[in-house]
């Protein structure tokens, strides 16, 4: 299936989520995108950014994980691999406990939501079978690398008011280049289902 080319960006996308994207000297200082994304919530001038838009790669890892998924052969495995991209995507839920109000709180509601919306496509889209089907496959994969590329420019953007805060300079760590590892994968994981399209293959 042409999706299994999605295999590593999803696995990088996920790792570099994690890994630090504000790298500084000081260990309490260094901060992953998950970390950002609470961050950015409290950084003076950091609001021309969404604090939401970090959890893109972590959602974007769990669209290709379920549309992986969905080429597995046992419906028992689909359900359970796309349980997992759910628990994937979950982490983009506020922490406790703010999540037991989030749907009605302005600050955290646009990231409850989302993450709720992208559980539940996720186990449709692994129950459905979604990376067997040619349009939404090619979907998919054309739409990943734009959504994981979008806090990459916007941690460029807020870096100098977080190195405001800091007094002092703040570097690209190396979850900011395994993210971007993980769109140009995904951007290769698109092209190869474009050529596949092209010369007739389903």
């Amino acid at each position: 299936m042409p999706a299994r080319t999605a295999i590593p960006a999803a696995i990088l996308l996920l790792i570099g989520h994690f890994a630090p994207w504000a790298a500084h000297k000081t260990a309490a200082l260094t901060l992953s995108a998950h970390e950002l994304a609470v961050f950015t919530h409290f950084t003076p001038g950091a609001g021309i950014f969404l604090n939401q838009w970090f959890y893109l790669p972590l959602w974007s890892a769990a669209l290709l994980g379920a549309l992986l998924a969905g080429g597995m052969a046992s419906r028992v495995n689909r359900l359970l691999a796309g349980l997992g991209c759910a628990v994937v995507a979950s982490l983009g839920l506020p922490g406790y406990p703010q999540v037991l109000t989030a749907f009605r709180s302005p600050d955290y509601a646009l990231q409850f939501y989302i993450s709720i919306a992208v559980m539940a496509l996720v186990v449709v889209a692994a129950l459905g079978r979604l990376g067997r089907v040619r349009r939404a496959r090619a979907a998919v994969l054309a739409l990943v690398p734009l959504l994981a590329a979008v806090p990459l420019a916007g941690y460029l953007a807020i870096k100098p008011f977080i190195e405001q805060l800091y007094g002092g300079s703040v570097g690209i760590g190396s979850g900011w280049w395994i993210t971007l590892a993980g769109v140009l994968a995904a951007l290769a994981a698109w092209f190869a289902e474009w050529r596949q399209r092209r010369n007739g293959c389903p």
